[in-house]
């Protein structure tokens, strides 16, 4: 390393005695100016000062010295006309790594996707879900700039390296830039495949009588439909709803509707953001087919308490979050309830009686500048019940749901160095419903019998998994983890009491599995970034007493960027689903079963493949094209209707196993700033069905495509006061089946005991029963779903502590009559000279509907 010229010999074999073994680069070349008077002479630039050398004690020169605190720097000391220089070595640019957490500036909260770059060079990275973020530069680096959407950039001078982490805060921004706004931005991070929305937007466009629900924001984007009209039921490129992943704070759920899916379980006031990925799926996740919802609620202000209320037509709801020590720890309470059980008046209470509730709970304890604790929990309740006697559809029987979800996680992350982040997190999930019939069976027109039906279907988890994150450099991003999660399946347990009699139970196998995941993944940035590649492998297998399965899963993305902001982005990734839900054939009850995989029932897999091209203008417009082809194996249906009451014993026998094959292509043109914003998707896509003992072995459509999905969306902002919003949305009907002929069954072959199979009716009769032909499934399809919704937000106080924030409008504007359900049924008035042939009836939900919400917030 030392380097003599004219007489430098003699200066850098100098004696000189070290005061002690151990202290700065800086302090041992002050101290070498001071005792030898010889003049040193560097650059802070490169040269870092303040790193901490150890001597080994032998060193009795300036230049062995210099030597050993110098060693591994790239720094060498040259000697010429007396005095010593600290130069470079030519070999190459020296580099460092520089992490952190960036974070708002009036709350803490962790900001999600920053971007962190050298300005000069262009190289960057972004925070990870935890706002942190690692990144390497130059030693000629004298700054980086932290940006995201809805914050103020900021640029930052780099202290020197081993002065530990560099934290960032920064500043919320309106999108007009006339007053400071803090808390909630509402700009969308879009890319080919994957989606990160932000709480804030989902309050930007109206809203089913005046409900944020994230799930439905969703929907306004490509890909993305729902069952049914105003159903929060994601269906993605026509898989079902079943085949998406849905995480709260890591915790997968396994039911998300309250009210048979008009609104989520996801309460708009206790979230931060949300996540979707319908293709290019990190290998981090797995489990199911079509896509992840990743849900991550507000860790909570470590500033100060703020609060807020709010009150809607259909539901009531608290938030409360502030520092329990500030800058230290936090906490964030939300309760939310429904109202329409205590004001929905006579008309309301002929149709039952219901009620919701939820209740999300986190605490966020930061331990030191490396270690951060997490605690959540979550649980919502659901309770109905209808009467046989009630005025507005006439039942026989009554009818109790009750179904709830429980989640609750730990979480622990570390930042183990500048380059290795870690999370490990313990989780807790548990779905359960309950639905009892009491049943009023005539014997004759004298005599009667009661029976009282109760079913209980559980799902419970208990986890543990590990995610590490290690920037090996600024080209290579590795990620790596694995978990495992103990499965308990207790798919049905059905008891039914004939009057005062012995009660007849028949107990449902309890399934005990365990669940191994692995995965490993790396971001390879090539060609100054203009090819991203990030190749991943996940593994899952699953074992229980009689069966073990095992799935290695390949994924990889390639993004290539091309000159004036455009992109090309191709994917392919397989997916393996262990956990199977077996529906009705209507609407998303919570009489669905899920049941694992078994010894009869193999898992589901997918193959995904997509590309996609981008372009950017002006950092306001922003086209997203997608072209994906799915195909799917070993999918599951049945050949009849599957409920929490069928015999606990047979419903494997009643599960189809099939193929699949989804296909189509997305259109998303999208205005992200000013005072004009908007939204134009457009969807074109085909799912398919085929399975060996339905429909002949032919192929027919899947019960949830949609040929085509348009969604277009607006807002105009006035002022920071008030803004207005319109959306109309289209979707194609779905596939139904109708029979080509019917006829008479007289030997009522299918009747049992003069009533008619509750596969075929709802309704007993003791007249014929009319029994159809049917030539293939899917064969019709309903009617057009389309609806016009105008709304408008009045911000007061945005400047003072209190703030009231009144938004109002209606809902299918036009009165639009949709189909919500459509059947045929047979009538009879138990007149044996009264018959009502087949007959096709739509009962629509919803017709205009106006709604009003009041927010204060403090």
């Amino acid at each position: 390393m030392l380097r003599a010229q004219t007489g430098g010999d003699k200066i850098l074999q100098q004696p000189y005695t070290p005061p002690s073994r151990q202290g700065t680069i800086l302090y041992f070349i002050q101290h070498i100016q001071k005792t030898t008077g010889i003049s040193v002479s560097y650059s802070s630039s490169f040269l870092h000062l303040n790193k901490k050398v150890q001597l080994n004690g032998t060193e009795n020169t300036t230049g062995a010295v210099l030597n050993t605190i110098l060693q591994g720097s790239g720094i060498q000391a040259a000697a010429l006309n007396g005095k010593i220089f600290l130069l470079r070595e030519s070999s190459q640019t020296q580099y460092y790594t520089i992490s952190g957490f960036v974070k708002e500036v009036n709350s803490n909260e962790a900001i999600i996707g920053a971007s962190v770059y050298d300005p000069l060079t262009r190289k960057g990275t972004e925070t990870n879900a935890y706002g942190f973020y690692s990144l390497q530069v130059p030693d000629t680096c004298q700054g980086v700039v932290f940006s995201h959407v809805g914050y103020k950039p900021r640029f930052q001078h780099l202290p020197p390296p081993d002065e530990g982490q560099l934290d960032m805060h920064l500043e919320a921004q309106s999108m007009l830039q006339t007053v400071v706004v803090s808390g909630e931005k509402e700009s969308v991070t879009s890319q080919p495949g994957y989606l990160n929305m932000p709480v804030g937007y989902v309050s930007n466009f109206p809203t089913l009588l005046g409900e944020k629900d994230v799930l439905k924001s969703l929907q306004l984007y490509p890909g993305t439909g729902s069952s049914l009209e105003s159903s929060s039921n994601l269906l993605i490129r026509g898989g079902g709803a079943d085949q998406n992943l849905y995480l709260l704070d890591g915790v997968p759920l396994y039911h998300t509707g309250h009210l048979f899916g008009l609104f989520s379980i996801f309460n708009g006031d206790a979230l931060k953001d949300v996540s979707l990925y319908k293709d290019a799926f990190p290998a981090r996740y797995g489990g199911r087919l079509s896509s992840v919802v990743d849900i991550r609620t507000k860790d909570g202000n470590m500033k100060e308490w703020h609060g807020s209320f709010t009150l809607s037509p259909v539901s009531g709801n608290i938030l409360l979050e502030g520092p329990i020590v500030k800058d230290k720890s936090s906490a964030s309470l939300s309760v939310r309830r429904s109202l329409v059980d205590a004001y929905g008046g006579k008309y309301i209470k002929d149709y039952g009686k219901y009620y919701l509730y939820d209740v999300n709970f986190k605490l966020n304890q930061i331990i030191d500048s490396k270690n951060r604790i997490y605690a959540s929990f979550y649980k919502g309740q659901d309770k109905m019940f209808i009467q046989s006697d009630n005025p507005i559809i006439q039942l026989f029987d009554d009818y109790n749901f009750d179904w709830s979800n429980i989640t609750a996680a730990v979480k622990w992350t570390r930042v183990v160095n500048p380059r290795i982040f870690s999370n490990t997190i313990a989780t807790y999930s548990r779905f359960y419903n309950l639905f009892t019939q009491n049943t009023t069976i005539p014997l004759s027109f004298f005599d009667s019998l009661s029976v009282r039906g109760k079913g209980v279907s559980r799902v419970r988890d208990i986890a543990i998994r590990n995610e590490t994150e290690y920037a090996i450099n600024n080209m290579h991003h590795l990620s790596f983890g694995g978990g495992y999660t103990y499965h308990n399946f207790a798919p049905t347990a059905y008891h039914t009491n004939i009057k005062a009699g012995e009660a007849t139970q028949r107990q449902a196998p309890i399934y005990y599995m365990s669940e191994i995941s692995a995965y490993a993944e790396d971001e390879l940035r090539l060609l100054n970034d203009r090819l991203i590649v990030r190749p991943g492998l996940h593994f899952g297998a699953l074992a229980q007493r009689s069966s073990f399965y095992a799935s290695a899963q390949p994924r990889i993305m390639l993004r290539w960027q091309l000159p004036r902001s455009q992109y090309i982005q191709a994917s392919f990734a397989k997916m393996t689903q262990f956990v199977h839900q077996l529906t009705t054939p209507v609407i998303n009850l919570p009489t669905d079963l899920w049941v694992p995989s078994t010894e009869n029932i193999r898992p589901e897999h997918a193959f995904s493949y997509s590309l996609a091209y981008q372009r950017q203008w002006t950092n306001q417009w922003r086209l997203n094209v997608n072209l994906y082809y799915k195909q799917l194996k070993d999918i599951v249906t049945t050949n009849t209707v599957l409920n929490i009451f069928d015999n606990s014993d047979l419903w494997e026998k009643k599960v189809i196993a099939g193929n699949g094959y989804n296909y189509g292509s997305e259109l998303l043109l999208e205005k992200t700033q000013g005072k004009l914003t908007g939204i134009f998707s457009y969807t074109l896509s085909w799912a398919w069905r085929q399975f060996d003992r339905i429909n002949g072995g032919k192929m027919y459509p899947y019960k949830e495509d949609r040929r085509h999905n348009l969604s277009l969306a607006l807002k105009y902002r006035f002022n920071p006061k008030w803004n207005v919003s319109a959306s109309w949305k289209f979707a194609s009907g779905a596939p139904f089946t109708l029979p080509v002929q019917i006829f008479p069954d007289f030997d009522w072959g299918r009747n049992i005991n003069g009533y008619l199979d509750e596969r075929y009716s709802p309704f007993s009769t003791y007249q014929v029963n009319y029994l159809p032909y049917i030539s293939r499934l899917n064969n019709y399809r309903l009617h057009a779903v389309h609806h016009l919704d105008i709304g408008a937000t009045l911000n007061l106080g945005n400047e003072r502590r209190f703030k009231h924030v009144i938004s109002g409008g209606l809902y299918n504007i036009y009165n639009r009559t949709n189909p919500f359900i459509v059947s045929f049924d047979q009538f009879s008035y138990f007149a044996y000279d009264d018959i009502y042939p087949l007959q096709l009836y739509q009962y629509s939900l919803f017709r205009t509907l106006p709604y009003l919400t009041y927010t204060f917030k403090f």
